[in-house]
């Protein structure tokens, strides 16, 4: 699938489930801005840009918004964040499947969690997709970046946030995550 094929796919996607979005011009590429609702995320959202650039792939990078950012900034645990997101990238790999049955469960994309390093104290979900492999698997890869990645860092939120605010020591956070967003 060609960079231009792409975005025409993501568009009638977006514009079929009635996802409201921007277009723009970010790094010299296409840029989708959309914006998700997540009750257990700090201001009840979360943000998501996916970049096309050319050659062979797309970015996709979900973070919570500024109220996320100005809680990890002001935080004076970051260094548990950081084993927090270790322990995530390492054991928490997403299982997508269509609640209609379109397609079974499968972990295609392993998303990184992170925070970025620009001084925003943004917290991430970034994933490069191929753009070959999107056209393989178009409906999952929609699903993925539309649904599923949003839907994930709304399920971290209470252990990234409760770390954050030292409300739950690192252990607690651990036992979270196992309990509530590992799959079986």
């Amino acid at each position: 699938m060609s960079r231009t094929e792409a975005i025409i796919k993501m568009d009638a996607y977006l514009k079929n489930y009635n996802i409201y979005h921007q277009k723009d011009f970010d790094q010299g590429c296409r840029r989708f801005t959309m914006v998700y609702d997540s009750p257990a995320s700090p201001g009840g959202f979360v943000e998501s840009c996916i970049w096309f650039f050319p050659g062979d792939h797309a970015e996709v990078g979900v973070y919570y918004n500024e109220d996320g950012a100005e809680i990890c900034k002001a935080s004076e645990n970051r260094d548990d964040l950081m084993w927090l997101i270790n322990y995530i990238n390492g054991y928490v790999f997403l299982k997508c499947q269509d609640p209609n049955g379109m397609y079974g469960p499968s972990t295609l994309y392993t998303p990184r969690l992170f925070m970025s390093c620009d001084g925003g104290y943004d917290i991430v979900i970034k994933t490069m997709i191929n753009y070959d492999f999107w056209e393989l698997a178009n409906i999952e890869t929609l699903d993925y970046m539309t649904a599923y990645c949003p839907e994930l860092l709304d399920r971290l939120a209470p252990a990234i946030f409760g770390v954050l605010r030292g409300e739950q020591t690192i252990n607690e956070a651990y036992t979270y995550i196992d309990e509530n967003v590992l799959e079986d």
